[in-house]
């Protein structure tokens, strides 16, 4: 029945599918044939709290049963967005106390792209529309998103170029493969410091905003220098440019913070949010936004969404904030993190096909190689992390595999269940052997 009606997203169009999935409880989810996998992906790093979360259900269906739809237009309100508003204020940095509600974190991207050229149209600047992302980024797939995603470009924008036009990109903080071929520290974070020559080429009167992730995600948990965000940040202010942090992946508690860019003390002037908002257990995503941006926009028009401050979403991302906080999931993640890096490094960092391994929080990266010492990744076509991730799988570990392997469990995972997940992962990894890159092997 699959094979008939459902077109899945990242697989050729007439695939056979793979795996049905059936159950979940904690850190394990369940296939219709009975397997159970220990998740260390939390699928597509967005179910924080694993599987069988009864007190969300029951918030959820309590709100159903109250009033399962309002419409936010016209200032309309309903108690349970409210109730989730009050809640993320109190959750967010500080001066983030505004939210634009979505259904997800290529909404949040495209939303908070619409926000930075209307509040400066509103300013009488509407010359500042041009958007500048990262190589390596992932920001989503719907047009403004995949505009200024730059990870797999020809992948992800493939059948719908033309793009929207009025984006950049720039080199990342990728220190691992650094497109200036520079060696951190001494290489001044010059990757940072572009940022401000671009601005400066392409006219700060032309340059709206600028979005990265403060971890890349979908690229395989890559980490920047701590020097890194304090920078554009810095850069951003002076040339009064908006800094968007796209947090849909690394918010609520992932790398160990309730948002990353608190790592580094700083504050963005929007952050796009999704996936930890509700632990995935229903569509729900927003922007927070900044009090000095909401001024700026006083009198704007702004658009909206069917389905923005859906009063069911809100009551589930009430409770999973709730949980966040009284159950110390952050500090968890911080603490399993911790555990989980140390591990790896430990195990994995001499082995002939490892280039690194770094991470934040449950949020870390294995950068497979084939040749080490130049830092030679295997050729994409022979898909070696992919391989990886399907013996892994077969073995009962769910990891996410790209261009690197990630792993990225529910934040309420145990030690025992990162031994279980890492006993499994690390014999796999030490297999791995150099092959020729001239040829597919």
């Amino acid at each position: 029945w699959d094979k008939e009606h459902v077109i899945h997203p990242m697989a050729p169009v007439g695939a056979d599918p793979t795996i049905v999935m059936v159950g979940g409880d904690g850190v394990y989810i369940i296939d219709s044939d009975g397997k159970q996998y220990l998740d260390g992906a939390s699928q597509l790093t967005c179910i924080n709290l694993g599987y069988g979360q009864k007190e969300i259900a029951e918030a959820v269906t309590e709100q159903m049963k109250q009033l399962a739809y309002s419409h936010s237009f016209f200032g309309n309100c309903n108690t349970a967005n409210i109730e989730c508003s009050r809640k993320l204020a109190q959750l967010t940095p500080s001066g983030l106390n505004h939210f634009f509600y979505t259904l997800g974190g290529s909404g949040s991207i495209d939303t908070s792209f619409r926000i930075a050229r209307t509040y400066w149209k509103n300013q009488n600047k509407g010359g500042k529309f041009k958007i500048i992302s990262l190589h390596n980024s992932y920001h989503g797939v719907n047009f403004g998103a995949v505009s200024a995603t730059a990870l797999r470009y020809g992948q992800f924008a493939a059948g719908v170029q033309p793009v929207v036009p009025g984006f950049l990109r720039i080199p990342s903080y990728y220190c691992y493969r650094c497109a200036f071929d520079l060696k951190y520290p001494d290489c001044d974070m010059y990757c940072a410091k572009f940022l401000a020559y671009t601005i400066k080429q392409e006219g700060p009167d032309s340059v709206a905003a600028f979005v990265a992730e403060p971890v890349h995600g979908t690229a395989g948990s890559i980490v920047p220098p701590p020097e890194y965000w304090p920078m554009v940040r810095k850069i951003c202010t002076e040339n009064d440019v908006l800094l968007i942090a796209d947090e849909v992946m690394t918010g609520f508690g992932r790398t160990g913070k309730m948002f990353a860019v608190e790592h580094w003390d700083v504050v963005p002037d929007m952050m796009a949010l999704a996936k930890g908002l509700t632990s995935a257990y229903l569509p729900f995503g927003a922007v927070a936004i900044s009090d000095a941006v909401v001024e700026g926009l006083k009198g704007a028009p702004v658009f909206g969404f069917t389905y923005s401050g859906h009063p069911v979403c809100s009551a589930a991302a009430t409770k999973v904030m709730e949980i966040y906080e009284r159950d110390n999931v952050v500090e968890n993640t911080a603490e399993m993190g911790s555990y989980a890096l140390n591990r790896l490094k430990a195990e994995c960092e001499s082995m002939p096909c490892i280039g690194e391994v770094a991470g934040l929080g449950l949020m870390i990266g294995v950068e497979i190689v084939t040749d080490k010492a130049n830092h030679t990744p295997f050729p994409i076509e022979q898909n070696v992390p992919m391989e990886i991730g399907n013996e892994a799988r077969d073995k009962g570990l769910l990891v996410r595999a790209s261009d690197r392997l990630a792993f990225t469990p529910p934040l309420i995972v145990t030690k025992d269940e990162i031994d279980k997940a890492l006993d499994i992962l690390v014999p796999i990894l030490a297999a791995v052997k150099p092959r020729s890159t001239s040829a597919v092997a």
